[in-house]
């Protein structure tokens, strides 16, 4: 039975996964376009642009942590976390719109004020994502509800990564008339006014168990608690250990078959297309997912993932299909798996906060989540990075015809670093504690037994 104060509106689960629509409007959009914006539109060489664009999210993942600390210590009488969606969703936007813009207002400084721009960006980026994903350990203890939660923000985020996937180039195009640096910074624009506008809607409908945070009578976290309840928390580390491997991959892919479809299928102007296919077949997996998630562990389902990744994969990386058909069942069939990668991610982490209060008598939802996020940025932000600098490796010129060894170093990078690892993400989640008996015993042991002292 679900406690009462564990249940979840209908509301509250819509206006939580509108919020991550709005995020991934950006997330998406970024790791699918803005090193080709780097490259192909501003004409920043390659192995540059990936540093440009690596170093700032990497830095935004290192963040992460320490906006995770911060957030745990908040008090106000909107709760930890609502605060930050309130007054640091408008510096996100803006500083999103900067990214490609400030390039345009500084033509003999570009380099620099790309990464100065991208840099405030993700800033502001962490500032508003962390507490917002954090609202899920503190709406419900409910394994079930969360699982809820998972799929509403899934749902949203691609839903959010499917509009940016499919309308963002050609938006930037046709608002800019054909001059794409002119038509990015109208489409950021739109995207960044969007955005605040759904971030707010989550603000007003989502209540997390703290929102009367100021009268909460309990002990501040102090640095020493954190790091007790880091120490003890073995299913954190292994969720993040999966997920900066598997983000890694799966950064290196996203980039990659953008140059795979222009240059090796001779397809540019399907790129849209394309990766419209991979966000609605992830879309659809999501309730099929979610059924899963009742019949099979979260472990199970994410080895079930990794697994049809690889072989979706393998097979993409052995035809190396141009065919547009071809390219458009399995790529499709790509995005299936990974919105099971997505829904379990999102479903495990909160979970890993019990354990770790089980564990060592210590709550900080905040750090936790900073961790998770930290390992999603760092390995999709160095994956792109890495994806920059083998580009310059193999020969990559932008706009050009390129050499047949470039050509294989391009199919190469689409398809087989994914593969290894995925296969590492499978040995790493085989160690995962938490299933849904084990979740329930936790938070029963946890509302029966005071918190030892640390």
């Amino acid at each position: 039975m679900i406690a009462q104060h564990d249940r979840l509106r209908s509301v509250q689960v819509f206006g939580y996964g509108v919020g991550d629509f709005g995020t991934n409007l950006f997330f998406t959009g970024l790791n699918l376009y803005l090193l080709y914006y780097y490259t192909d539109v501003l004409g920043i060489p390659p192995a540059t642009a990936g540093i440009i664009f690596m170093l700032p999210i990497v830095w935004d993942g290192l963040f992460d942590p320490v906006m995770g600390w911060i957030a745990s210590r908040t008090r106000s009488r909107f709760g930890r976390y609502r605060p930050y969606l309130l007054f640091g969703t408008p510096l996100m936007s803006l500083f999103f719109v900067m990214m490609f813009a400030a390039p345009l207002f500084f033509p003999n400084a570009v380099i620099a004020a790309s990464l100065i721009s991208h840099i405030l960006f993700r800033t502001f980026f962490a500032i508003v994502n962390v507490p917002y994903s954090t609202m899920m350990a503190s709406m419900t203890q409910d394994s079930g509800e969360r699982s809820k939660l998972a799929g509403a923000r899934m749902i949203g985020a691609i839903l959010g990564g499917l509009v940016a996937a499919a309308v963002t180039l050609e938006l930037a195009k046709t608002i800019g008339g054909g001059e794409l640096k002119r038509g990015f910074v109208s489409v950021a624009i739109i995207y960044g006014l969007a955005a605040l506008a759904m971030l707010w809607f989550t603000f007003f409908t989502s209540a997390d168990r703290f929102s009367n945070a100021v009268a909460v009578e309990e002990k501040p976290l102090s640095t020493r608690s954190t790091f007790a309840f880091l120490k003890a928390n073995k299913a954190l580390w292994i969720v993040f250990a999966g997920v900066i491997i598997g983000a890694l991959g799966h950064g290196i892919f996203n980039g990659a078959v953008v140059y795979y479809i222009k240059y090796n299928a001779g397809l540019p102007d399907k790129i849209s297309l394309l990766f419209t296919v991979i966000l609605i077949a992830a879309v659809v997996s999501i309730p099929v997912w979610f059924i899963t998630l009742k019949r099979l562990s979260k472990r199970q389902v994410w080895m079930l993932a990794a697994t049809g990744t690889i072989l979706t994969n393998a097979t993409l990386f052995a035809l190396a299909p141009k065919d547009p058909s071809t390219l458009m069942v399995l790529l499709g069939i790509s995005g299936f798996f990974f919105g099971a990668f997505a829904i379990t991610f999102w479903a495990m982490l909160p979970d890993t906060v019990e354990y770790g209060e089980w564990r060592s008598g210590i709550r900080d939802e905040g750090i936790g989540f900073g961790l998770g996020m930290l390992a999603q940025k760092a390995g999709s932000g160095v994956g792109v990075g890495i994806l920059g600098l083998a580009l310059g490796a193999i020969g990559y010129l932008d706009n050009q015809a390129q050499s047949a060894a470039t050509m294989e170093g391009i199919r190469m990078l689409a398809f087989l670093p994914v593969i290894g690892t995925s296969l590492i993400t499978i040995a790493i989640i085989h160690f995962y504690p938490i299933d849904a008996a084990f979740h329930q015993k936790l938070v029963e042991e946890i509302g029966t037994t005071p918190a030892t002292p640390n």
